[in-house]
C-alpha cells in the first residue's frame, strides 16, 4: 500500500490534470455544462500542485475537487443507471460502467489529498 500511495502522491499533478482532460472531453462529448466544473477544477488543481505544492490551500484543493469529481460522478451514475435494460441500454450500460469508474478514480485521488495534506507541515506557505 505504502507503494502505490508513493506513486499516485508523486505523481498526483499529472493525475489531476489528466482527469481534467478527461472531465473535459466528457464535457464536450456530451454537451453538459455540469461537468465542466470538475474539468476547470482538476486542471486548475493539478497546476496549483505543479506550481506551490507546498502552499497550504493546494492540498485543500486537490481534496475538495476530488470530493466534487466524485459527487458529479456519482450523480452521472444516477442519472443514467433508470435507463439500463431499456430503449438505449448499450449507451446507458457504457455511461453507468464508466462513471462508476471515475468515481472510484476521484475515491483515489481523495484519499491521496487527504493523506498527503496530513504530511505537510502546517505553518508552511
Amino acid at each position: 500500500m505504502a507503494s502505490v500511495y508513493g506513486m499516485l502522491r508523486g505523481r498526483a499533478a499529472y493525475f489531476f490534470i489528466a482527469v481534467g482532460v478527461v472531465w473535459a472531453v466528457v464535457g464536450l462529448l456530451s454537451d453538459l455544462a455540469l461537468v465542466a466544473w470538475p474539468a476547470v477544477a482538476c486542471i486548475a488543481g493539478g497546476a496549483l500542485l505543479l506550481l506551490v505544492p507546498s502552499h497550504r490551500l493546494t492540498w485543500p484543493w486537490l481534496v475538495a475537487t476530488a470530493a466534487m469529481g466524485f459527487l458529479v460522478s456519482v450523480y452521472q451514475v444516477y442519472a443514467w443507471s433508470p435507463l439500463v435494460g431499456g430503449a438505449f441500454s448499450t449507451l446507458a450500460d457504457e455511461a453507468t460502467a464508466g462513471f462508476a469508474v471515475f468515481a472510484l478514480v476521484h475515491v483515489l485521488l481523495f484519499f491521496t489529498g487527504a493523506w498527503s495534506q496530513r504530511s505537510v507541515r502546517p505553518g508552511t506557505s
